[in-house]
C-alpha cells in the first residue's frame, strides 16, 4: 500500500504488485469502503479513478486530506483473499489479422495459429475501463504472449483493434493514438456515443469476464442512430472548418472510470472571456477554433464575441464582442501569436448533448462533427438585449494574457518521479524543449534529449490532463483534455492548470522550458 502524490490535485495508491485476481479483488474492496464510509460535501466533490493496480482521487488540495486520513486507517489486509465477484461472459468475435500479428509470433518463437490459439483460449477479467471510451483492460494474458509496448506510439489506430501491450491485452474502442501491438480486430460495439444513458454507453463494465472468438468475417456493428434533434435556430453556416473546429462546455468531469476524458476548452481564461462578453455563464458552449482558415456565412443578425489566439477579423479586434449581419461571410486569417480562438454567441451555442455535453470529441464520436455545410444554431430570440448605439465591448488590456511571455512552465514530480535518475530530472528543467508538430487536444510532445525511466514502461495506471509521461523513445508528451485517460507510460511530472493552458497556446516549433514545483 504505497500513497504518492499526483501533483497537488490528487492522490495516487498502489495497493498491488500484478494485476491479477486478488489484486482486481483488492480493489473492488477499496472502492466498497471509500463509498460506504461517509456522505460528507467534502467527499462528494472528489473523483475516485480506479486503474489496474492503482486508485487515483482528484479534488482540490484541502479535500484530498480527508483521502490521506482515510487511507491511513484502512487495514493492510484489507480485500488481500478474493472474494465471489459478480460476472458475466461476453464473447468478442475476432478476426487476427492484426499488423502486429506475425512479429509477435516471431518475438515468441511462436506460429501465427500458436498466438491465435494462446490469445483466444483464456477467460479473461475486465479489470478497469480507461485510456479511451470504453477500452477495456484484460487479465489473464497467456505469459508466452506478453509482448512490450511500442517505442513509439502509433498516431492511429482503428477503432476494434484488439491488442497486446506488456502483460495484458484490451480493443481499441475508438480511433486513437496508441503505443500496443495488434494481433486482430473486431466489429463488437464497445462504446455507443448515442446511447441514451452512461451505462447503457458501454458493452463491457469492470468484472466481466470476456473470451475472443476467432471468426474470419465479424459483422459490421450496430446500425448508426438516425438524425438527431436540432435545436436553436441557424445562426452560422460553416464554409471551410480550417483546421479545426470544435464545440467545448464545461466538458465531461467525473467519467474517467469509463474511460472519457474531461474535454472542455484548452484555454479556459479566453473561454471564459468570451462568454462574459455576452453576458453568458462561463460554462455556456462556445466554439474552438484551431490555427487559421475556418470560414462562416452569417445567416442572422446577432452579436458574436472573440477571444484567444486570434488578433480578430477585419474591423473586429479580438477579445471584443461586435454586432454581425446576414449575409457577411467571416473569414479567419491565422491566430498570432496563440493557436486556439473562442467564439461565443448570446446564450450560448445549441447542440445535442451526448453524456452531459456538447464538447466535441471527434475519436469518440461524442458532439457534432462540424464539417463544411454544418448549421450553427443559437437560441433565438437573443437573450442579449443591448442599447442600440453599442457597438461593441472590449476586454481591457489587464486581462487579456500574454501568448508570447517566454517564462519556464511550473511542473509537479509525478507519480513515477523516482522511475527517473536525478540527472534526467535536473536535464526535463535544465533543457529547451521544441514542441513538435504532432500536437492536437489529445497531447503535445516534445523534441529534445531523451529521458530514460527505469523501467521504460509500467502497468496501465490512470493518467490526468497535464501529465508529462515519457515513452520508450524518452521523448515527453504532455496529455490535454481529450487525451487518454489510463496509460503505461512512466509520468514524470504534472503541468498545474495555468501552464497547461499557456502550453497549449504555444505553436509547433516553439521553445519551452519547465520548472519543477515542489511543497
Amino acid at each position: 500500500m504505497e500513497v504518492v502524490s499526483y501533483g497537488p490535485r490528487a492522490v495516487q495508491l498502489r495497493f498491488a504488485e500484478r494485476p491479477d485476481e486478488a489484486a482486481f479483488a483488492r480493489s473492488q474492496a477499496l472502492v466498497k469502503r471509500w463509498e460506504s464510509r461517509t456522505n460528507s460535501d467534502r467527499v462528494g466533490r472528489l473523483e475516485l479513478i480506479p486503474g489496474l493496480t492503482t486508485l487515483v482521487w482528484t479534488g482540490e488540495p484541502a479535500d484530498l486530506a480527508a483521502v490521506r486520513a482515510w487511507l491511513a486507517e484502512v487495514p493492510r489486509e484489507l480485500g488481500s483473499v478474493a472474494e465471489a465477484i459478480p460476472e458475466r461472459l461476453v464473447e468478442i468475435p475476432t478476426r487476427y489479422d492484426g499488423a502486429d500479428l506475425a512479429r509477435v509470433a516471431a518475438l515468441h518463437e511462436l506460429s501465427e495459429a500458436e498466438v491465435i490459439e494462446r490469445h483466444s483460449a483464456p477467460r479473461y477479467r475486465v479489470q478497469c475501463l480507461g485510456f479511451s471510451p470504453g477500452f477495456p483492460y484484460l487479465g489473464g494474458l497467456d505469459p508466452r504472449l506478453a509482448t512490450p509496448r511500442l517505442a513509439t506510439p502509433r498516431t492511429r489506430v482503428p477503432a476494434g483493434s484488439v491488442a497486446i501491450g506488456g502483460e495484458q491485452t484490451g480493443i481499441y474502442s475508438v480511433a486513437s493514438p496508441g503505443g500496443w501491438n495488434l494481433i486482430g480486430s473486431t466489429a463488437a460495439p464497445l462504446f455507443q456515443p448515442w446511447a441514451a444513458t452512461v451505462e447503457s454507453a458501454f458493452l463491457l463494465r469492470a468484472g466481466d469476464r470476456l473470451r475472443f472468438v476467432p471468426d474470419d468475417a465479424p459483422g459490421s456493428g450496430p446500425d448508426e442512430p438516425g438524425p438527431r434533434p436540432k435545436l436553436g435556430t441557424p445562426l452560422l453556416r460553416v464554409v471551410s472548418p480550417g483546421l479545426g473546429l470544435t464545440l467545448q462546455d464545461a466538458g465531461r468531469p467525473g467519467l474517467s472510470r469509463f474511460g472519457v476524458p474531461p474535454s472542455g476548452p484548452l484555454d479556459r481564461i479566453a473561454a471564459g472571456w468570451a462568454n462574459r462578453l455576452l453576458e453568458n455563464p462561463e460554462s455556456a458552449p462556445v466554439l474552438e477554433l484551431c490555427f487559421q482558415g475556418q470560414r462562416f456565412e452569417v445567416l442572422r443578425d446577432s452579436w458574436l464575441a472573440l477571444t484567444g489566439g486570434s488578433l480578430g477579423l477585419p474591423g473586429r479586434p479580438g477579445w471584443s464582442a461586435f454586432r454581425v449581419k446576414a449575409g457577411e461571410v467571416l473569414n479567419f486569417p491565422p491566430a498570432t501569436p496563440g493557436v486556439w480562438s473562442y467564439m461565443a454567441v448570446p446564450g450560448g451555442w445549441c447542440a445535442e448533448p451526448g453524456l452531459g455535453s456538447v464538447s466535441t470529441l471527434p475519436r469518440a464520436g461524442l458532439g457534432e462533427p462540424w464539417i463544411s455545410g454544418s448549421e450553427l444554431r443559437s437560441p433565438q430570440p437573443s437573450p442579449l438585449i443591448l442599447p442600440s448605439g453599442t457597438a461593441g465591448r472590449r476586454v481591457h488590456w489587464s486581462e487579456v494574457p500574454d501568448y508570447s511571455a517566454t517564462e519556464p512552465l511550473w511542473v509537479w514530480p509525478g507519480p513515477q518521479w523516482s522511475s527517473f535518475t536525478p540527472e534526467d530530472r535536473a536535464r526535463f528543467a535544465a533543457e529547451t524543449w521544441t514542441l513538435s508538430n504532432q500536437c492536437d487536444r489529445v497531447g503535445y510532445r516534445l523534441m529534445g534529449p531523451p529521458l530514460r525511466p527505469s523501467p521504460a514502461e509500467i502497468l496501465s495506471e490512470p493518467v490526468l490532463p497535464g501529465t508529462v509521461q515519457v515513452p520508450a523513445n524518452g521523448q515527453p508528451i504532455v496529455t490535454l483534455p481529450d487525451g487518454p485517460t489510463v496509460g503505461g507510460y512512466p509520468k514524470l511530472g504534472w503541468l498545474e492548470p495555468e501552464a497547461l493552458r499557456r502550453l497549449a497556446q504555444m505553436r509547433p516549433g516553439s521553445r519551452v522550458r519547465f520548472r519543477w514545483r515542489s511543497g
